[in-house]
């Protein structure tokens, strides 16, 4: 097919190789250097601006005229040239959108290959999770490797044994701990699959409990003692205390009672 394909120049490229372009580039170049000798060192006075503007236009106005002519046979020069990309350019497209149609097959077919893949390797993971299925989810131990065709579904599964594996041991070593924030570690734990990070969130926990436990102790001390304060009596003044209840009696008795509270000085109030 490559060869059928190939560009075939009926005539060899060497021989199309155009003569370097020979001009009067000497003598351009002396008269030039002989020409500009007359500006070297030139100072120009506030009277003198206008010949310096009208230098300024012949300098300019000569290298324009030299850069246009430049351009000019560029055009000329690289006009074969440039025909020759231009319908190889066509070819090449064509043959592009051609492999592009094919492109988008391959594509498809990989892409469901890898869908067919992931499915196998969801349900090996399903028939092996045991009791972590609502712990350890699939999304959280894929990689994106095992879709390559390179990843054989031997290892893949290997590796799969080696994550359910991994959360055994990590139960067995935070339950050996004997922390009281068991559950809070294995939450950890089961969050990010890291046995590393879970020992030190039990540490940390463990350092936050002893802090609270601290500051607990350190309000306790201090109540009795306030307790205590209060409870100091008033020297030279007899401890009072209230008693509420309710009299009964004709107007005179409780006339007669208050009268004997008032004179004994027993401060009284209704209720």
């Amino acid at each position: 097919m490559a060869n059928e394909l190939a560009l075939v120049l009926e005539t060899p490229v060497e021989e199309l190789i155009p003569k370097m372009i020979a001009f009067n580039n000497a003598e351009l170049l002396a008269k030039v250097e002989h020409y500009l000798t007359q500006y070297e060192g030139i100072t120009y006075d506030d009277s003198a601006i206008g010949v310096a503007k009208k230098d300024r236009t012949q300098l300019n106005s000569f290298c324009k005229a030299l850069n246009d002519e430049r351009i000019r046979i560029g055009k000329v020069y690289s006009e074969p040239y440039n025909k020759f990309k231009g319908e190889v350019d066509v070819v090449i497209d064509r043959v592009k959108a051609a492999s592009a149609k094919i492109d988008e097959q391959i594509k498809a077919f990989e892409a469901d290959k890898q869908a067919r893949k992931q499915n196998e390797i969801i349900e090996y993971y399903k028939e092996v999770v045991g009791d972590f299925s609502g712990l350890i989810p699939y999304e959280r131990i894929h990689r994106a490797e095992w879709l390559n065709a390179s990843t054989s579904m031997k290892s893949i599964k290997a590796d799969i044994d080696t994550v359910l594996a991994n959360a055994r041991n990590a139960l067995v070593a935070i339950e050996a701990l004997g922390s009281p924030d068991e559950d809070l570690i294995k939450a950890y734990y089961f969050r990010t699959l890291d046995l590393s990070g879970a020992l030190l969130e039990n540490e940390r926990l463990k350092k936050e409990r002893e802090a609270v436990a601290e500051l607990k102790a350190k309000q306790e001390a201090a109540q009795p003692a306030v307790a205590v304060e209060a409870e100091k009596p008033d020297v030279g003044r007899p401890k009072l205390q209230t008693v509420k209840f309710a009299v009964t009696g004709t107007v005179e008795q409780l006339k007669a009672l208050q009268k004997f509270l008032t004179e004994n000085n027993y401060e009284y109030s209704p209720i």
